[in-house]
């Protein structure tokens, strides 16, 4: 069967102009992609889901093809927000409530809209993600800070510069743009016991041994979350499931068919 791509286009939400497409029919699926990346990373798991599934992939704000307006463009923003982007596109598109499927970042985002809407999550699937800035492994952690203070700095200096010279504000706009993702990983997501127990529905957390996030984090999260069921793959790394994907897709169907049974 082949992908049928419905429909593509850029929903105006209050603070962000957001790109999406959807494929497939039946019950919804948002998709969100990690820091830096694009919904075009989740080509082949929206070819496979979309054959039983309505599919909607969304670039999150900052990124792809989605825009921050104007007025919200100058500030940092955290997962939270981009769950409440999440949940204004679904507005929209009039879904009153879908599966979460996220990775890395999207999968912060997609706990996050668990917590502020549980009556609009049916499943959670969260791949590599984390609830705290702590999570992720020393080196990981020691890195995404030094690069946020070092972006933050820059971004401060060609303030001054472009005071004197307005044909710089496009250097800016991109050091700020980076500073935007690199506080992600800095200082989010932050989410309370209180939060991960105001999740309701079904969660799969999918880790690896070898993860960016550590495994004892992992093990946390299923702890705190209250329909939570943690899959830790042995030898598997941050980026495994675009490396090994029947394997990940065979996971994903089994929780799929269980919790919407």
């Amino acid at each position: 069967m082949e992908k049928m791509t419905c429909r593509q286009g850029m929903a105006d939400t209050p603070q962000v102009w957001i790109y999406y497409t959807e494929s497939g029919r039946g019950t919804p699926i948002l998709m969100l992609h990690g820091n830096a990346e694009t919904h075009l990373i989740f080509d082949y798991y929206e070819k496979k889901l979309s054959m039983k599934y309505r599919v909607i992939l969304m670039d999150s704000r900052a990124h792809g093809r989605s825009r921050i307006k104007p007025e919200y463009a100058e500030s940092e923003f955290t997962t939270a927000d981009m769950a409440k982007d999440a949940a204004a596109l679904l507005d929209v598109l009039h879904i009153p409530s879908c599966i979460l499927f996220g990775f890395s970042d999207g999968a912060n985002i997609a706990l996050e809209y668990a917590s502020l809407f549980p009556d609009r999550t049916r499943a959670v699937i969260a791949i590599s993600g984390n609830v705290a800035p702590d999570g992720l492994i020393l080196p990981v952690r020691a890195f995404c800070v030094g690069k946020y203070f070092c972006l933050k700095a820059a971004t401060s200096l060609f303030r001054g510069i472009c005071k004197k010279n307005p044909a710089a504000s496009c250097i800016l706009s991109c050091l700020f743009r980076h500073q935007q993702l690199a506080s992600l990983l800095c200082n989010s997501p932050m989410m309370s016991r209180e939060q991960l127990e105001n999740v309701q529905a079904p969660v799969l957390l999918i880790a690896g041994t070898r993860d960016l996030v550590k495994v004892s984090h992992s093990r946390l999260m299923a702890r705190l979350i209250p329909r939570a069921q943690l899959v830790l793959i042995k030898g598997a790394t941050h980026t495994s499931m675009f490396g090994r994907k029947a394997f990940y897709l065979k996971i994903i169907h089994d929780f799929l068919d269980k919790s919407q049974a």
